[in-house]
């Protein structure tokens, strides 16, 4: 087989077309995809394409050359199947195998993220590339969604760690999507007790008690920072930022309790005018979280494993891979998803009836 099926995202627009079948090198592992999560950061780079591109120039993540036209073949949140190995392979994994892992391949190039860089292969196509040295075994108690879980899952857990944050202090989730609820999620399991859930919508603030948020709120009828700052007393509040949208920085710069830790996990590509003088008068720790560590990401599969996520609740609808263009279509526009699961070896529309 020389072609497969690939979700190609180009100019904002997403297709379904046949690309060449990618071929593993040194090292590196030919898998089948078995699930891939939509994930937040794939509608941004959809809609802002141009706008994320031209920071990854900048940064030096992408030559002028991919910035200029980026021609992308999404998916980083996957469990998969081993087929076949490259050269200079250990091979220690049968094909047959379901795997997740850290989405990068470590290629004299330098280090790609997979489902993001522009000629890199993601798990929204039939077939993709992993790093065998990267490579997680699911275990079998562990359904292949679930296991599409973990990247999320890692990227909450990152963030809680990034902030310190203790069982005693406040903690208050503004934006409860798969990110914010994969915080209230680490923050339960760090044994944090006053976890505050901040979104407008009213199932996900149901949500949001379900995986461990003792108080919620409605940000367009009450005010969750007052709250926070009611509830941490002369304690240090902790504000997981989970949104990503640009006006929401300088309002919460405005409003957060003094001494409160800030931690910014949405994805955020504008530029965004902001008075400091707000975070300086009232002694604000600034923080930022990006990503996770491999062993973080290890530590959510763990958590799946060991029954502590309820993650068919998190997991909404899911779709065949013809499906992915209207699947996009509705999640740019408000709903009530919280992860639609991609399932590329088949064909189907958005079914949000699978999994109840």
């Amino acid at each position: 087989m020389d072609t497969m099926k690939s979700i190609v995202m180009k100019g904002g627009q997403l297709r379904l077309q046949d690309a060449p079948m990618p071929v593993p090198g040194p090292g590196q592992v030919l898998v089948k995809s078995l699930a891939c999560g939509i994930c937040g950061s794939d509608l941004h780079l959809t809609r802002h394409t141009q706008e994320v591109f031209d920071l990854y120039e900048k940064l030096g993540m992408v030559s002028a050359e991919a910035a200029a036209e980026p021609q992308i073949l999404l998916g980083h949140e996957f469990c998969a199947e081993v087929v076949g190995y490259g050269p200079d392979s250990q091979g220690a994994l049968p094909p047959g195998t379901r795997v997740t892992s850290v989405p990068f391949l470590m290629t004299e190039a330098g280090q790609l993220a997979v489902g993001v860089t522009p000629g890199t292969h993601g798990a929204y196509s039939e077939y993709f590339l992993l790093q065998e040295a990267l490579l997680l075994p699911v275990p079998d108690n562990v359904p292949d969604a679930a296991a599409a879980m973990v990247e999320p899952l890692a990227v909450g857990l990152h963030s809680v760690n990034r902030s310190k944050i203790t069982a005693t202090e406040v903690a208050l989730v503004a934006g409860c999507g798969p990110i914010g609820l994969a915080c209230i999620i680490a923050l339960r399991l760090r044994g944090v007790r006053t976890i505050i859930a901040s979104d407008p919508q009213a199932r996900k603030r149901d949500m949001a008690r379900q995986c461990g948020a003792s108080h919620t709120v409605n940000p367009s009828e009450d005010d969750e920072m007052q709250l926070c700052a009611e509830l941490a007393r002369q304690g240090r509040a902790v504000i997981f930022e989970c949104v990503g949208l640009p006006k929401l920085v300088p309002d919460f710069l405005q409003r957060a309790p003094e001494k409160s830790c800030l931690v910014f996990t949405g994805i955020h590509t504008a530029d965004i005018t902001v008075n400091l003088a707000y975070a300086t008068v009232k002694e604000l720790d600034l923080q930022f979280s990006y990503y996770y560590q491999p062993d973080e990401f290890a530590s959510a599969l763990q958590s799946l494993a060991d029954g502590e996520v309820d993650w068919r609740a998190l997991c909404t609808a899911r779709v065949g891979i013809d499906g992915v263009p209207q699947a996009f279509a509705e999640l740019m526009q408000p709903n009530d998803h919280i992860k639609v699961i991609i399932e590329p070896w088949r064909t189907g529309a958005l079914d949000a009836s699978w999994n109840r």
